[in-house]
């Protein structure tokens, strides 16, 4: 039969299909694919060498003496040119009646993951990943310094998106003075589990995930890889260090994430037949904002940051919307078994 699952993280119910037809699944392509492999001698917009065509850079990683704004660096970050929100300004928080209205203000940034137009996290070399990771973490600390911002957020959208681009790999950093509703729910929910329990939920996740080894997908010295019991949507997988950790910008085993990063995004990748993917990094609040309002004061005890990969196929969108429950087709313990063996089982 298939069954209601309880998000212990999120208190959200998904809906698990028993029985799917998963080449169906994978066969038909979420609304808009990636345009192919860049051919000629034509460059994108952000491709080495086309500096001069983008916002000045507010970071870079660069290996020899370039300089700002030239070629030769591994990892670039710009401003976005249609930013969602205004960097420039005061949040002017007022009421409108009974309704509550800020400005926009905020960060969004671009991180531009390498040079090469044609290069995605699958067949990067650990090391550029790596960088990547570093440029995460430099900016997430840097905006976290600016008290109007409660919450960071990195969200990687693979395989839609503006088609001059759509194949240069990148991500969004946006910086946002209200820490985001699916965000605060985990928060919340891991708050009120240290409240009865005085442990870390996602601790407890991880340790009971490792025991019944159903879902663990992959796991190293310092991270592993799970389906989530009550998955949003098929082959969803959640990544998490084992260590407890509330802030992703303070860890250090950048060599083992990537590569169990690049071994999920394979796996994905040659399983699935490359689907668009959503990669959203869950990390830790402000601290310093939020501790001027009084919040979260057992946060670096309860919290632990994790990345959440959700490949994007063909939806059950009716439903879906209409209800407010997730519909997974695939059982996590089915996707986990098809993404450790590489192969449609």
């Amino acid at each position: 039969m298939n069954q209601f699952r309880r998000n212990p993280v999120t208190g959200q119910w998904s809906i698990i299909l028993e029985e799917y037809d998963i080449k169906e699944l994978i066969a038909t392509k979420h609304v808009r694919k990636r345009i192919g492999e860049k051919k000629g001698a034509g460059k994108c917009n952000f491709c080495s060498g086309s500096e001069a065509d983008t916002p000045p850079e507010i970071f870079s990683i660069r290996h020899n003496d370039s300089q700002k704004n030239q070629a030769g660096w591994s990892v670039r970050v710009i401003p976005n040119r249609q930013p969602v929100l205004q960097i420039f300004g005061d949040l002017n928080n007022r009421g409108v009646g009974i309704y509550d209205v800020l400005d926009g203000i905020g960060a969004h940034e671009l991180v531009i993951e390498a040079p090469d137009h044609n290069l995605q996290f699958p067949n990067m070399e650990l090391s550029q990943i790596q960088d990547v990771l570093a440029a995460y973490r430099e900016r997430i600390l840097d905006l976290k310094r600016d008290q109007r911002f409660r919450y960071v957020v990195l969200h990687k959208n693979y395989g839609e998106g503006q088609v001059e681009v759509v194949n240069h790999s990148h991500s969004h950093i946006i910086a946002t003075p209200i820490t985001p509703t699916r965000v605060k729910y985990e928060l919340m929910s891991a708050m009120e589990y240290y409240r009865y329990k005085e442990r870390c939920l996602f601790c407890d996740i991880l340790y009971q995930e490792l025991s019944d080894d159903e879902r663990v997908v992959a796991a190293n010295d310092k991270f592993v890889a799970v389906s989530p019991f009550a998955s949003r949507s098929p082959f969803e997988v959640w990544l998490l260090p084992k260590l407890h950790e509330t802030f992703f910008e303070f860890n250090n085993d950048h060599p083992a994430l990537a590569a169990i990063l690049k071994d999920i995004l394979q796996r994905i990748n040659t399983t699935l037949n490359n689907p668009n993917y959503v990669m959203v990094l869950h990390s830790g609040p402000n601290v310093a904002t939020g501790k001027l309002r009084g919040y979260w004061r057992t946060l670096e005890r309860d919290y632990h940051w994790h990345i959440e990969i959700t490949p994007r196929f063909r939806g059950f969108a009716s439903f879906d919307v209409g209800s407010g429950f997730p519909i997974n087709a695939i059982s996590p313990e089915h996707a986990t078994k098809i993404l450790k063996e590489e192969k449609i089982i």
